[in-house]
C-alpha cells in the first residue's frame, strides 16, 4: 500500500508538470505510454495472435494526428490502421483464426488510440490544460475512493464474474468524490458548475466501465495485471484503463455537448 501511495504522489505530481507544459513533451510522454499500453495488451492477447505491426504503425498515426492535425485526421488515421491491418491479414492468407487476429489488433489499437489521443486533442482545447488535469484527477479521485469505499462499506457485488472486489457502495463512493471534485474544479475555471456537473457525472460513470472492461480482457486470458511498469499499480492499462474510456467520453462532452 505505501508502495502505491507513493508511486501515486508521483505520478501526480508528473501529470501536473507535464499537462501544464504542454508542448512536444507532452506529446511524447503521451506516445510513451501508449506504445506500452498497446504492447501489454498485445501481450495479454497473445493466444490471439494479433498482428503487431499494424496495431503500432496505426498508433502512432493516431496520435501524431490529434496532436499536429484535427479529430477528422485522427478518423483518417484509424481508417488508415483497420486498412493497413487488412493488408496483412491478406498477406497472411487464408488460414485458421486470421479473422481473429486482425479484430484483436483493431481493438488494441482503437482502445489506446482513442484513449490516448482524446487527451491530446482535449489538451488543444481552450483552458485545455485546466480541462485535461480536471478529467484525469476526476477519474483518479473515483478510482481512489471507490476502493476505499468498497473496501469498508462495500456489500453488494457489482460485477462478481468480472471483478469479484468491487461493490455498488464502492462505485456510489467513486462516483460522489468524481462529480464533486470536477465540481470544485469548475468553481476556478471557465467550465462553471453546471457544465463540470455534466462532465463529472459523465466521467463517473465511464471510468469504472473503463476498468470493467479492462477486467474482462484480464479474465478472458487468465491474467490478473497487464505489466510490472508502475510500482504498486501494475502496468500502463492497470494505472490508464479508468481514463481511457473517460478520456474519451469527456472530450465527447465537451465538444458534443458544451461546444469548446
Amino acid at each position: 500500500m505505501t508502495t502505491r501511495i507513493i508511486t501515486g504522489i508521483v505520478l501526480a505530481i508528473l501529470a501536473i508538470v507535464v499537462v501544464v507544459h504542454g508542448g512536444l513533451v507532452f506529446f511524447f510522454l503521451m506516445l510513451a505510454l501508449a506504445l506500452v499500453g498497446l504492447r501489454e495488451f498485445f501481450r495479454l492477447t497473445k493466444m490471439y495472435r494479433p498482428l503487431p505491426l499494424a496495431g503500432f504503425a496505426g498508433l502512432i498515426l493516431m496520435l501524431a494526428m490529434a496532436w499536429f492535425y484535427t479529430p477528422t485526421a485522427v478518423f483518417g488515421a484509424v481508417c488508415g490502421g483497420v486498412l493497413f491491418t487488412a493488408v496483412l491479414g491478406l498477406l497472411a492468407g487464408p488460414r485458421p483464426g486470421i479473422t481473429v487476429r486482425m479484430g484483436t489488433t483493431v481493438l488494441g489499437l482503437l482502445y489506446l488510440g482513442l484513449g490516448f489521443s482524446a487527451l491530446l486533442l482535449t489538451r488543444r482545447l481552450d483552458d485545455g490544460a485546466g480541462i485535461v488535469l480536471t478529467v484525469v484527477f476526476g477519474t483518479w479521485a473515483g478510482d481512489t475512493m471507490a476502493y476505499f469505499t468498497g473496501k469498508f462499506f462495500g456489500a453488494t457485488p457489482m460485477a462478481p464474474h468480472l471483478s469479484p472486489k468491487k461493490t455498488w457502495e464502492g462505485f456510489a463512493g467513486g462516483a460522489i468524490s468524481t462529480v464533486l471534485l470536477v465540481v470544485f474544479i469548475g468553481l476556478y475555471t471557465p467550465l462553471g458548475p453546471s457544465s463540470s456537473l455534466l462532465l463529472g457525472a459523465v466521467i463517473a460513470v465511464a471510468g469504472p466501465l473503463g476498468d470493467l472492461f479492462e477486467s474482462l480482457i484480464k479474465r478472458d486470458v487468465q491474467i490478473k495485471d497487464s505489466g510490472r511498469g508502475i510500482p504498486g499499480h501494475g502496468g500502463v492499462l492497470d494505472r490508464f484503463d479508468a481514463l481511457l474510456w473517460a478520456s474519451v467520453a469527456a472530450y465527447f462532452v465537451l465538444t458534443a455537448l458544451l461546444h469548446y
